[in-house]
């Protein structure tokens, strides 16, 4: 909380800085002060296999947020989260689901959004703890608390369709973080790589535990910086640089053709390349190993728009060998066109997922042509082929239903139901999510 404290010292310094209608403008961004935020209930249901325990959750909480009236260009914004259980949790912490609350599978609370924010035109400098929304550092809805971020970040719309970004991102909470979910540690500290080491740091894939970057590298932030172009076709550019750890160049586009009739289609296609840069090579290098990999994909659909339905087939194949280390899902990014769940490495192997090869078909209904508005129904089959000289028998089959409904303007529901099928007991499972949300 001090860099939450020493912004909001700023801003006071800069209030009092100002002569004229200091105290004018001042009433009036009191007066505009708004409140905001979102309440959810969640249910999660996992059928696991294997002899391990089935997970039954319940979960209930969401933000309570407040924002000031504009003071010159500036503003001040904060927001409470909370995950909370409500005295339903069950005794034993193997049945409840990894990611509703901390860590430790316990409810928390936390101060996620302090911020001091200046807006010109039609860009903004927000300085603080914050929602980030970009492909590899990204505060997605997946539970009830979403990954959130301490960062100075400016993005520019100046340009027509275009959105530039330029951020520093210091520290991390969340569920996709390494150390703590409900306390923010510096982005070395929660970066999430699939390498295992024993107590003296060593790679061990057999019986270690998952690496803490910041044992080897010290607490290091990430610089982000990306170019967004959007209008009849996409593309977007991105760069991040985390100091000491790891860099991953990453890029999509997206070309659209009317084909008449209510007929659209769209070619999506997208890659990335992670590489290890600095202390965290140095380490690598000592023993034998890598984090130098790639992914590509490719996405295509058609959809008409009078009978609502969209047909999807999409592609990855993901690059490295048995002695790369790979951050599948790091701080928050999951831009793949096909997701799959997380792989551990066993046996020699630094990562399950290096060479795997992944496919997906879908098929959305909008309901909306229907009499239905901001109603839909998803329905996916994947197939992830892993590679055998890494995980042998841990090809996974998966089917999915997802249905999206707006109840009202201020509540929205989410159905999730999805099968997996794999002669490794670990990625055998069925689950079912259940989301409520009312936002305000």
């Amino acid at each position: 909380m001090g860099r939450c404290l020493r912004l909001l010292g700023l801003a006071c310094l800069l209030g009092t800085s100002v002569q004229g209608r200091a105290g004018d403008d001042g009433a009036e961004a009191l007066a505009g002060t708004t409140f905001f935020g979102y309440g959810k209930a969640m249910y999660v249901f996992d059928d696991k296999k294997g002899g391990r325990p089935n997970q039954n959750t319940a979960g209930f909480g969401g933000k309570l947020g407040l924002e000031s009236g504009d003071y010159r260009g500036w503003r001040l914004r904060a927001a409470w989260y909370t995950t909370q259980d409500l005295g339903l949790a069950r005794d034993n912490p193997r049945q409840t689901d990894a990611y509703m609350f901390g860590l430790d599978k316990r409810p928390y609370s936390l101060w996620g959004e302090a911020q001091l924010i200046y807006s010109r035109g039609r860009s903004r400098l927000t300085l603080g703890r914050q929602e980030i929304q970009s492909p590899l550092i990204n505060s997605y809805e997946y539970r009830i608390i979403p990954n959130l971020f301490d960062a100075y970040v400016l993005s520019s719309r100046e340009l027509p369709g275009t959105t530039l970004t330029l951020g520093y991102v210091g520290q991390m909470s969340g569920l996709d973080g390494l150390v703590s979910f409900s306390d923010f540690r510096s982005m070395s500290q929660q970066t999430y790589t699939s390498l295992l080491v024993d107590g003296r740091g060593r790679p061990d894939a057999r019986n270690g535990e998952t690496l803490d970057p910041s044992t080897v590298v010290g607490h290091r932030g990430v610089w982000m910086t990306g170019v967004a172009y959007e209008a009849e076709h996409k593309l977007q550019l991105w760069h991040y640089y985390g100091r000491d750890t790891l860099q991953t160049v990453y890029a999509d586009g997206r070309f659209k053709q009317p084909l008449g009739r209510g007929f659209t289609a769209l070619i999506d296609g997208q890659a990335y390349r992670v590489s290890e840069v600095g202390a965290f090579r140095d380490y690598l290098a000592r023993h034998g190993l890598n984090a130098s990999y790639g992914l590509a994909g490719l996405k295509g659909t058609l959809a008409h728009a009078p009978s609502g339905l969209s047909l999807a087939l999409m592609a990855n194949r993901f690059g490295g060998d048995q002695r790369t280390v790979t951050a599948y899902g790091n701080w928050g990014g999951y831009p793949e066109f096909v997701l799959m769940p997380y792989l551990y490495a066993e046996n020699d192997a630094m990562s399950a997922i290096a060479r795997s090869r992944l496919r997906k078909a879908t098929l959305l209904l909008d309901l909306g042509p229907y009499g239905l508005p901001e109603h839909s129904l998803l329905l996916g089959h994947a197939r992830m082929d892993i590679d055998e000289a890494i995980l042998p028998g841990a090809d996974i089959i998966a089917n999915s239903l997802i249905y999206r409904a707006r109840l009202t303007p201020r509540v929205s529901a989410r159905l999730h139901l999805e099968a997996r099928s794999s002669a490794h007991s670990r990625y055998d499972n069925h689950f079912l999510t259940l989301g409520l949300r009312y936002d305000f």
